[in-house]
């Protein structure tokens, strides 16, 4: 982050929270995205009963109820459910990089080999790179309105941060109340990782192997990296 070349107008920072991100994917939605990816009736069906088969069952005053299945949402801790996420997600990424080849948006310049960068994603963790520019701020939160209606996911702003890029300039005000989040500083957490933190600093390379550790649980530790 440090070795951004600011443009002119700086930069912004948007990262996003969806709200109960995997309680909120519906199961239609998905299987309609899926067949436009030209996925045949089998596999569909496939998929459908992977995420639908599984039953619940919630305590009321202390005894079970009867066993349901589930109409939306992934199940957590399920190994396919990051990949039908990105899968749901897909449709928010195409709008931004439409919105940015009519310049409706336009992303930053990262390093001296100015490498443009715009909306990185890994699973449920969108970040959105933007100038700072109003007219960019209020087409990224039209985008994410249309998102939103079509999918059902909602983003949660109030959980969502800004960040400023680059030294010119100050965070308007106008800019934290277009999206409606807080404004923040680096470094922020990502992953579980501090994004935008030195990574020349003793302590860093030890939390990423801690944050290895915890991720991969039971792998022997002699899969990571140690020595930092």
């Amino acid at each position: 982050m440090k070795f951004r070349q600011p443009y002119k107008e700086g930069g912004l920072l948007v990262k996003l929270d969806f709200e109960k991100a995997y309680d909120s994917v519906d199961h239609t939605f998905l299987d309609s995205l899926l067949e436009g990816m030209g996925f045949g009736c089998k596999w569909r069906q496939w998929m459908s009963s992977c995420i639908s088969s599984p039953m619940f069952s919630v305590f009321v005053n202390g005894s079970p109820t009867q066993q349901f299945s589930l109409q939306r949402c992934l199940c957590q801790g399920d190994p396919l459910s990051p990949f039908l996420f990105n899968i749901v997600i897909k449709p928010l990424n195409r709008m931004f990089q439409k919105a940015f080849n009519l310049e409706m948006l336009r992303g930053v310049v990262f390093g001296y080999n100015e490498v443009h960068v715009s909306h990185p994603q890994f699973t449920y963790d969108t970040i959105l790179f933007i100038e700072r520019k109003i007219e960019f701020i209020f087409n990224s939160k039209r985008i994410f309105h249309c998102f939103e209606i079509v999918s059902g996911l909602r983003i949660n702003f109030y959980k969502s941060c800004i960040v400023k890029l680059g030294k010119k300039g100050n965070m308007e005000e106008e800019w934290v109340a277009a999206f409606r989040c807080k404004h923040s500083s680096f470094p922020i957490s990502y992953q579980g990782l501090p994004l935008g933190a030195n990574v020349g600093t003793k302590g860093f390379g030890t939390l990423v192997v801690e944050k290895n550790r915890e991720t991969l649980g039971s792998l022997e530790d002699e899969v990571l990296i140690e020595g930092w």
